[in-house]
């Protein structure tokens, strides 16, 4: 939108105030009485001020606050005259798409720029608007507004806009940037906690379109990432690289391309973990063309049209077909359930094998039946949760059937199922026990152990079978069994009674003589297993290098474990169930707990005895958007 010259005549600020309040006033005729304030805008997040040029401003201090105020109110402004064109739009028997859009400065940009949704306004569409420039990701997530307004609306279609910012730098870019190197490549010039802000931002996304999907009926979400802009010396990006001795131009457009690119790469991934999310990649639609970019972040009018055309292409292609299976709004449309690898509405699929033992084979385990009593009720416990959330069950492993060679078995199909955007789940309930460490990766030179049926299944083999599944898998495990990593801080009665006394409750740990007796009767058996892994997944790896290279190391799905203790405790069984499974249990509260993994932990953990604190890691891809989820989501 090109800016209004002066009229020759001043108006004072009760007659703008009057003009603003009239939504039905055009937004360009408007354009006149005000300009951007550089000093006071934030990236995307530009700041009115009065033209002085067209509003008599008078000096005193109370006439200024009173300009301030309209100044500050224009978002809202903006949001009253698009909703009266909304309210218009359906009152006059409008028969296209109804859409809900939610954004920041793309979406709505004051007075200066015709943005993406003026465009779209344009084209003939009932958008339902909720943008406004300097709005943040965070801020819509804690709102929530645009839950609402599709509920109310019944739209359609949802278009989302969000991100920029942290896309490039969060406003403060030189805090992500290395000091000019001249060996390095343009994109090394990054650090590590740029990729932090987009794992946050990829959080964000993900809990947000999870939210939409979980509405009744089928919303198609169109999102969009962002062009290459010109850093052109500008306050956000050529300045700050210009501080860090990066003044090169050529280098400054070779970082900010990467980061747009990385950008665009990550939301693309999210977005393919939904069946009905459109990820538009705008990179070339505005150009490197300093006539097509009105500064540093924000496209010209003319280039925003172009953008516009993109989202009126993806919003024509997705209304001019019905998704297969798709639901009528507010039909309630459910996942599907059943076979193995049957997927929900979203697409992605949820595999999930369990394993309970309540007794493991004498003629292994140096004549130990290794009896416990509820075992078999997590199991079932698991499994209902898994049908209950539309997994496909794989198995229910249960005592003899529990073998070494059904639960690796069991996990490597998974693994050749299972594809980006899957999860797997897989629960164990049964004894936990340590062996001598044949392949030298662990530092307190023992091996944790599961101990199934037919023998000990080594933390290196689950390390090596993690490695197998794909990148953009996620892999849930719940463990209620004892993990000790730690072993001389435990209570040692704990660790060799094969009965406790006064009808207490046994640990779910294979007492040390008995581990101990097997390994030496099996020592062949044992020692084939871990040289076998030597070489191969994590058991190539130190456990701590693990840990402290996390981008070189071979698990590249994202595998996060809920176990019943510590690496110095054990974990205590019950009647019914473990002590751990059966705090988890009322805590989910059959679906109705509300919160993110860390929260469920935290939970459970604080209705647990002090002996025995639940663990709660992950190892292999960093994936922000599974820590945000709720557990045991698809």
């Amino acid at each position: 939108m090109a800016k209004k010259g002066n009229t020759g005549k001043k108006i004072s600020i009760s007659e703008l105030n009057d003009l603003m309040r009239d939504p039905s006033h055009p937004e360009e005729k408007l354009s006149q009485y005000f300009e951007i304030d550089e000093e006071r805008s934030g990236p995307f997040a530009p700041r009115l001020a009065l033209n002085p040029k067209t509003v008599a401003i008078p000096a005193t201090p109370e006439a200024r606050q009173r300009g301030d105020l309209i100044v500050a109110g224009f978002n809202s402004w903006e949001r009253m005259r698009r909703l009266q064109r909304f309210n218009e739009r359906i009152a006059s028997g409008y028969k296209g798409p109804v859409i809900v859009s939610e954004g920041d400065s793309w979406f709505q940009y004051p007075v200066e720029v015709y943005d993406v949704i003026d465009h779209l306004l344009d084209d003939g569409y009932a958008i339902r608007s909720l943008d406004a420039a300097g709005d943040t990701l965070a801020n819509m997530l804690k709102e929530g507004e645009y839950l609402d307004a599709l509920r109310e609306t019944r739209a359609k279609f949802f278009l989302f806009s969000a991100g920029g910012n942290d896309a490039l730098g969060g406003g403060s870019l030189g805090d992500h940037l290395r000091p000019y190197d001249a060996s390095l490549k343009p994109e090394q010039h990054l650090l590590p906690s740029f990729r932090a802000l987009l794992d946050q931002t990829m959080k964000g996304y993900e809990t947000i379109l999870r939210r939409v999907e979980d509405l009744p009926g089928r919303i198609h979400v169109i999102v969009h990432g962002y062009d290459r802009p010109l850093p052109n010396n500008g306050k956000w990006l050529g300045k700050p690289m210009a501080a860090k001795g990066i003044k090169d131009a050529k280098v400054q457009k070779a970082i900010v391309d990467a980061m747009i690119d990385a950008s665009n790469d990550r939301l693309r991934a999210v977005a393919a973990n939904f069946q009905d999310v459109t990820a538009l990649d705008v990179r070339g639609v505005v150009g490197s063309s300093s006539q097509r970019w009105y500064d540093e972040l924000h496209p010209t009018s003319t280039a925003f049209g172009d953008v516009a055309a993109k989202f009126h292409a993806a919003v024509e292609k997705a209304a001019g077909k019905k998704p297969k299976g798709a639901a009528t709004r507010g039909a309630g449309a459910e996942r599907k359930k059943g076979g193995r690898g049957a997927a929900g509405r979203s697409g992605r699929r949820g595999i999930s094998l369990h394993m309970g033992l309540n007794e493991i084979d004498p003629s292994h385990y140096s004549g130990d039946d290794g009896a416990l009593s509820g075992c078999h009720g997590d199991a079932d416990a698991m499994e209902l949760i898994a049908r209950e959330k539309g997994y496909s069950i794989l198995g229910k492993l249960i005592d003899k059937k529990a073998t070494r060679r059904s639960v690796l078995d069991g996990i490597g199909e998974m693994a050749r199922e299972a594809r980006s955007g899957d999860i797997a789940f897989i629960s164990y309930s049964g004894h936990g026990s340590q062996m001598t460490d044949i392949n030298a990766d662990e530092t307190d030179g023992t091996d944790e152990t599961w101990c199934l049926y037919d023998g000990m299944l080594l933390d290196d083999e689950l390390y090596d079978a993690w490695s197998r599944f794909k990148p953009g898998v996620r892999v849930l495990v719940i463990s209620d069994s004892c993990h000790s990593g730690t072993i001389l801080r435990a209570d040692p009665g704990l660790l060799t009674a094969r009965r406790r006394p006064n009808g207490e409750p046994r640990p779910r740990f294979l007492p040390l003589s008995v581990a101990r007796q097997t390994y030496l009767d099996n020592k062949s058996f044992y020692d084939r297993i871990g040289a076998a892994v030597k070489g191969e997944g994590a058991g190539a790896m130190r456990r701590d290098e693990i840990a402290s290279r996390p981008l070189t190391q071979p698990v590249h799905a994202s595998v996060r474990l809920l176990s019943g203790c510590q690496d110095n405790q054990l974990s205590m069984d019950g009647l019914l169930n473990g002590r751990f499974t059966q705090e988890l249990l009322k805590v989910w509260a059959q679906g109705r707990f509300a919160g993110d993994y860390d929260a469920f932990h935290s939970r459970i953990v604080r209705g647990m005895p002090a002996s025995q604190t639940p663990n709660h890691w992950t190892v292999g891809a960093g994936d922000p958007a599974f820590d945000a989820q709720a557990p045991f989501s698809i």
